[in-house]
């Protein structure tokens, strides 16, 4: 089990996210996704606050946001992915 499961409100739901990143050799979007600071499903919406500064700059580029809620939604079946900056909050 990966040290992010426990960051959030539904581990099983997000180990399911990380295994269809790995098996599609996402790696580019696994790594950051390991280190979150937490996670948290809300409805049809996935919230992820990253672990560091470097981590939501690059999940927040277009192309590798637009991957990552494209692949978050085939596989978790939601309808959005959100990213939280604790400096915006």
């Amino acid at each position: 089990m990966n040290s992010s499961s426990g960051k959030g409100n539904n581990p099983e739901r997000w180990e399911k996210l990380l295994e269809v990143l790995d098996e599609k050799l996402q790696l580019g979007l696994l790594k950051p996704l390991q280190r979150v600071n937490s996670y948290h499903f809300e409805n049809e919406v996935l919230f992820i606050e990253p672990g560091s500064d470097e981590d939501f700059a690059y999940l927040s580029k277009p192309a590798f946001f637009q991957q990552l809620e494209i692949l978050a939604k085939d596989a978790l079946k939601i309808e959005k992915v959100k990213l939280k900056n604790e400096k915006t909050q």
